[in-house]
């Protein structure tokens, strides 16, 4: 298969590949209970033949090899004035916030009702019950951040 690109189109899809990479390398970094080898090297294997079409696409400034390992990848530099650093960091902050929510929203949904009575509940009814607690969390969090959280 050939896919045509423009070059803004190729550095384009040089930082989707780049935050994708990222997130499935911090996955990896973490422990995890099933070892999924073949999609993690399949994954690296796509990573490696985009980036190493960068230099044959005239940008091969903002991709690198590793002189260890061979690996190709963004330059640093790149990395923090293609705004890549700042997506990341917006991305992590929103997943934060957002698992912090649901899983305080979670918890009180549960103490309030009890699981025997939210099991007997459709999902309409859970969601109908279950959002007033996220609101809570996230008006709260949207307020006062973590200002009013204790031990």
């Amino acid at each position: 298969m050939n896919l045509e690109l423009s070059l803004e189109q190729y550095e384009t899809l040089l930082k989707l590949v780049y935050m994708g990479d990222w997130v499935i390398s911090t996955l990896q970094a973490k422990e995890r209970v099933e070892e999924d080898s073949d999609n993690d090297s399949r994954f690296a294997e796509v990573v490696r033949h985009v980036f190493n079409h960068a230099e044959g696409a005239g940008l091969g400034n903002i991709v690198q090899i590793d002189q260890n390992n061979g690996e190709p990848y963004l330059t640093r530099e790149f990395e923090e004035e293609s705004g890549l650093v700042d997506i990341l960091e917006d991305y992590e902050d929103e997943v934060f916030w957002q698992a912090l929510i649901e899983r305080l929203a979670h918890r009180d949904f549960l103490r309030h009702y009890g699981e025997s009575a939210i099991s007997g509940m459709a999902i309409e009814e859970r969601i109908e019950k279950e959002t007033p607690f996220h609101d809570k969390w996230a008006t709260e969090f949207h307020e006062s951040g973590i200002e009013n959280l204790k031990t």
